[in-house]
């Protein structure tokens, strides 16, 4: 199984790796990986993810830790497709990326 990405979670991972290869040269490839695998990750074993609780069960939604840097890859299933609804910051706006799962 192939996870495609939210628009606004691809937005996210292009940020993020820009963000970081600024500010050290080669930090934005390895998130880039890192975040790539976690997605294979997801994609392959999607239960394997921590469930996010206060969501419809339906939605099963799920986040991985990205190692190394303090990202999550969060998935859910929406219209009986599991996406990649976030790539986010664990210390930036918490949840704001709830209202993707409309």
């Amino acid at each position: 199984m192939r996870l495609r990405l939210h628009p606004a979670a691809l937005v996210e991972l292009d940020e993020a790796v820009d963000y970081l290869e600024e500010q050290r040269e080669g930090f934005g490839a390895l998130l880039f990986d890192e975040v790539t695998q976690r997605i294979a990750q997801g994609a392959r074993w999607p239960r394997s993810g921590a469930p996010v609780a206060g969501f419809a069960e339906r939605h099963d939604v799920r986040q991985f830790v990205v190692k190394r840097f303090r990202y999550l890859v969060v998935t859910a299933v929406i219209r009986d497709e599991r996406l990649v609804v976030a790539v986010a910051h664990t210390s930036r706006r918490p949840g704001y990326w709830r209202d993707r799962l409309k």
